[in-house]
């Protein structure tokens, strides 16, 4: 007798981090100083690297006096426009000459914390392409960083398995140390691999411990909906001609028949197949014997129901 099987896409796929980024130097600079070693969990935020301040801490005094100077220098100016001593174009010059020290003063002071090189968000720090003494310019590549919390698997769906499968649905992620992981389906390509016509897929799993590693082949099961399918051992099946799998079955006036049927789902000790009506006696014993069309005397197996 048929019984309900939950129907599942599996597909072999590999984990990948979520984010990756190089961090490039802000400014030029001697290296003076590495804070955290290759391989380290940081945190976002944290400082990794610093550079030489060479005279940027001269350069920031500098501006923070000036400022203060042309701050007195505008509100001198103000107080004698009030009075009528002075004209608004000279307060108008103390303004401007005001903007830009607080200018300059914003710049020097951002450049001098560009010498402090920090973790872009939490995850961890991958590569190091620079030792302490070496020399970088603005745009050089200096650390790699990944984010693996969580960790997405990449997989493909043939065109016939796209279609039964959603964003937003669970699935079953295995890997090959037998670990067995739960996730979501957060992206489906809607445009397929113009060379292998397969749809690429992402499921995103949580990885707080950051335990799963980039680039571990994994199984991806999805659950689709439920089909009528039989228990079978695979020592039942048989092959047609045609070569053609299915099963031999006995009618109602015990004649043997070849049903071809689907492979729904593979287990180290049983098959679940499609293809057959819903009650069906099948051949379990002496198929090979018999073939279609030949008119038997079948016998029950015991404690199973199956001939």
């Amino acid at each position: 007798s048929a019984e309900m099987v939950q129907d599942e896409v599996t597909v072999t796929g590999k984990t990948r981090a979520s984010r990756k980024l190089d961090i490039r130097a802000e400014t030029n600079g001697q290296v003076v100083k590495i804070l955290v070693e290759k391989g380290s969990l940081v945190k976002g935020g944290r400082p990794i690297a610093r550079l030489e301040l060479r005279d940027r801490v001269a350069l920031v005094r500098e501006a923070e006096q000036l400022l203060a100077q042309r701050k007195i220098q505008y509100q001198a100016e103000e107080k004698l426009v009030k009075r009528g001593f002075n004209s608004r174009v000279r307060l108008a010059e103390a303004q401007a000459q005001l903007s830009s020290a607080k200018a300059q003063l914003k710049q020097v002071r951002v450049d001098l914390n560009k010498t402090t090189i920090r973790a872009p968000f939490t995850g961890i720090l991958n590569g190091q392409f620079v030792e302490v003494g070496d020399y970088v310019s603005k745009e050089n590549a200096v650390f790699s960083f990944v984010d693996l919390d969580p960790v997405e698997v990449e997989g493909f769906l043939t065109e016939s398995q796209v279609v039964q499968v959603t964003h937003g649905k669970d699935a079953q992620v295995r890997l090959l140390n037998g670990e067995v992981l739960f996730g979501k389906i957060t992206y489906i390509s809607s445009v397929a691999d113009t060379s292998t016509r397969t749809f690429p897929i992402e499921v995103t799993l949580a990885n707080s411990d950051h335990s799963i590693r980039e680039g571990l082949t994994a199984n991806i099961q999805i659950p689709v909906q439920e089909k009528s399918a039989h228990k079978i051992s695979p020592s039942i099946l048989s092959l047609a001609d045609s070569g053609q799998i299915g099963v031999k079955i006995v009618d109602d006036d015990d004649v043997v028949q070849f049903r071809p049927v689907v492979l729904l789902k593979d287990t180290p000790n049983y098959l679940w197949i499609t293809g057959l009506p819903t009650k069906v006696q099948i051949i379990t014993v002496g198929q090979e014997f018999v073939v279609s069309g030949q008119k038997v005397r079948p016998v029950a197996a015991e404690g199973v129901g199956l001939l």
